[in-house]
């Protein structure tokens, strides 16, 4: 569980870390704005298109076969980028980074669903999703940290270069500890469902990443989102098509026929686009408008992943097993409540606004995520057989990835809006963050409306029965 988790640790914080360490690329290898935007959004874009056929090669090659090529691959372009001498090699070793990563990701949740019986899955369903939290207030701590480190002159290049190590010790771990486990009657690989699935998904996602910078929504990216949309239908009708005839579809359509699926992707969908968004504009908040350094400014979102940690655990292994799907509940309340407390020290903010102002509400922001990540997670994926875990685990993490990027999109384009022409001072900002705190908590309200969707418990097995599917 360690190998698996720290995997998707490596995977998350790889890009909340570079953000800040940005600045000291661009003065190293001369990048220009728009190269520096895609070293970021290669990353995600090459993640989120490729999810859904790497969890299809874990069910056809075996989850760990899967896992460990992904893991060896990432650890070799995170090499790549750390050598790299420009920034075209930079954003195409990138673009590497988040391929290995799709093949990577969606065996986490497969072999955790595959591993351990419905009743076990609290504990390691809790510390998968403290890692969202985690990864997004440690990266803009460790970034300058290792970049100031400068150890053997590498600057910024030790931000990649970390991960050399890591990667290889995972993939030792998973070879010497993980079960092989793959589908009974493994599917073969659609290709021309891949090449339409992506297709599709880079459609939805480019203008959304490219176009979240600037505070206008312009008309070319809504032609891009249209079309994406259009070719996902033909895609879904298509792999509709496919099951109905007994062929091995991409994703099994009829998996949506479970509630707890369908209902838990629509939440996640609803519960992530206020989240990922509000940590992109808490971070201009802390830096542009109070003038926080960065590490100052990811110092004080420490709490935040604190609360995650707990919260998420208790929920999961705790309160899960008692209250259902009011633990999801509970937790939308809570974060709602600290975004609208939150707002109201950023109506008032100064240039002395500080760590004490801002912790009530991040300590309280992080418990009520806490709440919703790892119970989530466990509602949706409660009624998905073992021999989908696969596809099941690639769709929720194909909604949250692509959630992450409409996050960043609508509540990026808001803020930057309210502050296009204006002077960057802490009253501009502060109302800008606080206007859009207020967008977020009514998104959280929608998405509370929708938890009537979520079975009222997660999957309970009588016994200790392990649910792998088959070894090889």
């Amino acid at each position: 569980m360690t190998a698996i988790l720290l995997a998707a640790f490596i995977d998350l914080i790889d890009v909340t870390i570079l953000t800040v360490t940005l600045p000291s690329i661009q003065a190293d290898l001369g990048a220009s704005p728009a190269q520096l935007q895609w070293m970021l959004s290669a990353y995600t874009l090459a993640l989120g298109a490729g999810l859904i056929s790497g969890a299809r090669l874990g069910d056809i090659a075996g989850h760990r076969r899967v896992f460990v090529a992904g893991v060896l691959g990432f650890t070799a372009a995170s090499a790549l980028c750390a050598l790299a001498l420009n920034p075209g090699m930079l954003i195409a070793s990138r673009v590497a980074q988040g391929l290995f990563a799709a093949a990577m990701v969606p065996q986490v949740l497969a072999q955790i669903q595959l591993l351990y019986a419905p009743h076990e899955r609290g504990g390691p369903m809790a510390g998968f999703a403290s890692l969202t939290g985690l990864a997004a207030t440690l990266g803009p701590i460790l970034g300058p940290a290792l970049t100031e480190a400068d150890l053997a002159g590498t600057g910024w290049r030790l931000v990649f270069w970390v991960n050399v190590p890591l990667g290889l010790a995972t993939a030792y771990a998973s070879i010497r500890l993980l079960p092989e486990s793959r589908a009974e009657a493994p599917p073969r690989l659609d290709i021309p469902g891949v090449l339409v699935s992506t297709a599709g998904l880079l459609l939805l996602l480019y203008p959304l990443i490219a176009a979240s910078d600037g505070g206008r929504w312009p008309g070319w990216a809504t032609g891009c989102l249209l079309a994406g949309g259009a070719v996902l239908v033909a895609f879904v009708l298509r792999q509709r098509r496919a099951e109905r005839a007994g062929g091995s579809p991409l994703v099994a359509v009829s998996l949506f026929r479970h509630r707890s699926l369908a209902g838990g992707l629509l939440v996640q969908l609803l519960f992530s686009v206020p989240v990922m968004g509000f940590f992109m504009v808490m971070m201009q908040f802390l830096q542009v408008g109070v003038g926080m350094a960065p590490l100052e400014a990811g110092l004080t979102l420490v709490p935040w992943s604190i609360s995650v940690a707990v919260l998420a655990a208790l929920g999961a292994a705790v309160l899960l097993p008692r209250i259902g799907r009011l633990t999801v509940r509970a937790g939308l309340v809570v974060l709602a409540l600290a975004l609208l407390l939150m707002a109201r020290t950023a109506a008032g903010a100064t240039p002395d606004t500080g760590f004490l102002d801002l912790l009530p509400s991040v300590a309280l922001g992080g418990a009520g995520m806490g709440l919703v990540v790892a119970p989530i997670i466990q509602l949706t994926l409660t009624d998905v057989p073992p021999e989908h875990a696969g596809s099941g685990s690639a769709l929720f993490n194909t909604v949250t990835q692509l959630a992450a990027a409409v996050g960043v999109a609508v509540m990026g384009t808001f803020f930057f809006a309210r502050t296009q022409g204006l002077a960057p001072d802490v009253t501009t900002v502060g109302d800008a963050f606080h206007d859009t705190l207020l967008l977020a908590a009514a998104l959280l309200a929608v998405a509370l409306a929708a938890t009537t969707l979520l079975p009222r418990h997660a999957a309970r097995a009588p016994e200790a029965v392990p649910t792998g599917a088959a070894t090889g």
